[in-house]
């Protein structure tokens, strides 16, 4: 069993899909640009970009934009965010089951995602699975979204040196994700349920595949 589980947010613990697409429209259309398209969100969520990234994505003509104004876009983002996180955001079937089945095994449990970490602790707050997790990581000015590893090879290894890298999984459903894991060196699990797609070359590279949940924790509770 692995020492250390690293959850991705979005499309993995949490599916908050339509509020991304309610905030991302509102956003484009208070600021008078093309409102994009449903199809075009949900493709922009599948590579899990940051906040700054989803915008010039959605919008190849937008940027780049001023500190100010991009401020502003950002700051009215995640206030649409938040006034139909509640409402629209729900756990996936399993993942209560599944934490609690780690966290009885003694397995840590981290979240390492680029949304907000005000929004993630909200949203984890509202499920009242806050108390799993021993850290949480977001977007920060503090170091750069994944997949780069310095989040997990400056505060997440460091902090814990009696683990191996073998004693570390990333659990996500998203390239990023995937390359994330590969960049820190352990193993991934691929959670098909969730936004991303992988290509057959790099599902070949996950320790583990699972469309529901309930599949992961079966996975590894076998081990």
């Amino acid at each position: 069993m692995y020492r250390t589980v690293i959850f991705d947010f979005d499309g993995t613990l949490c599916s908050s899909i339509a509020t991304i697409i309610m905030a991302m429209q509102g956003t484009f259309a208070h600021f008078g640009r093309p409102v994009p398209t449903l199809s075009a969100i949900t493709r922009m969520a599948a590579s899990a970009p940051d906040l700054t990234q989803s915008f010039y994505m959605l919008d190849p003509d937008l940027g780049p934009l001023d500190d100010l104004t991009l401020q502003e876009w950002s700051e009215f983002y995640r206030k649409t965010y938040r006034a139909s996180d509640a409402q629209s955001s729900s756990l996936y079937p399993g993942i209560v089951e599944l934490l609690t089945m780690l966290s009885k095994r003694g397995v840590e449990l981290i979240i390492v995602s680029n949304k907000s970490i005000e929004s993630i602790r909200r949203s984890l707050k509202q499920f009242d699975i806050d108390t799993f997790f021993s850290e949480i990581y977001g977007d920060s000015v503090q170091h750069p979204p994944k997949p780069d590893p310095i989040v997990f090879e400056r505060n997440i290894l460091p902090s814990r040196p009696d683990h191996r890298l073998q004693d570390f999984l990333m659990v996500g459903d998203t390239e990023t994700d995937f390359h994330f894991a590969r960049a820190c060196g352990i193993d991934m699990a691929w959670v098909e349920y969730g936004f991303g797609q992988l290509n057959a070359d790099a599902i070949q590279q996950t320790r583990f595949q699972a469309n529901t949940p309930e599949m992961l924790m079966h996975q590894l509770e076998g081990l």
